[in-house]
């Protein structure tokens, strides 16, 4: 019986926002998947090479936290191929899996971590507020969560196309960390025709999927901004 009651906790501890915990843990979740994003991009600049130490440490810290939660998604889910096997469960099982066995620097694995950004927006305080923000006079809570999720899928592409390119051109000038990668995918998602060109094949195959996310974000702000429009010219009017 006490073993059901822990497992019930659990639960409601990851999924029931009703539970005073709930907030809480996913709000250090949330905190611990930027922190360890950042260290990520980070740990790439050459400049940065003497934090070593610290970018270690930090990637444990975090795999133990997010190693924990896996754990716990897979005692609370039946069956357990239901997480195992979703989309959020393989990101965090390849997120953590190449620091737990110690296979090089797989970066662009690690850097799967940032999908868990759209996850932890729908668990977070701020989906709620989107989910009740339909009955909020001003539609407050529908357009932070527009804004927020714009940002989330912005930041995953450029994370995204950004690591890949870090990967497939390295040894480039313009491609020598994370960050001047991002920055590169950057201006081609904005239309900069003057851009550095890839010298590889796979990367000229990235430079063009790039141009096609560009387009595809270009059209997601385009419905962001309308949807924040009518939520402010026509939330007063019910």
């Amino acid at each position: 019986m006490k073993r059901k009651n822990w497992k019930q906790t659990l639960r409601r501890v990851l999924e029931d926002p009703t539970h005073k915990r709930y907030f809480l843990v996913h709000d250090f979740l949330a905190l611990l998947t930027i922190v360890s994003i950042v260290a990520v991009v980070l740990e790439t600049v050459p400049s940065l090479g003497k934090y070593h130490t610290v970018f270690l440490i930090s990637e444990w810290i975090a795999v133990i936290f997010f190693g924990a939660e896996y754990i716990a998604r897979i005692i609370i889910t039946k069956p357990i191929h239901k997480y195992t096997f979703s989309f959020f469960g393989i990101i965090d099982l390849v997120s953590i899996l190449p620091t737990i066995l110690g296979i090089g620097n797989l970066t662009f694995l690690k850097s799967a971590r940032a999908f868990r950004i759209m996850r932890l927006l729908r668990l977070m305080r701020l989906a709620k507020l989107g989910r009740e923000g339909v009955n909020d006079d001003k539609g407050l809570g529908i357009i932070s969560l527009n804004i927020l999720i714009y940002a989330a899928t912005l930041l995953i592409a450029l994370l995204v196309t950004g690591t890949a390119m870090y990967l497939v051109e390295f040894g480039h000038e313009k491609f020598s960390s994370i960050p001047s990668a991002m920055w590169w995918s950057l201006k081609v998602f904005l239309g900069s025709i003057a851009v550095a060109q890839p010298d590889t094949t796979l990367g000229e195959v990235f430079y063009v999927v790039a141009r096609f996310v560009g387009m595809l974000l270009l059209g997601l702000l385009v419905g962001v901004v309308g949807n924040i429009f009518r939520s402010v010219m026509f939330s007063g009017k019910k």
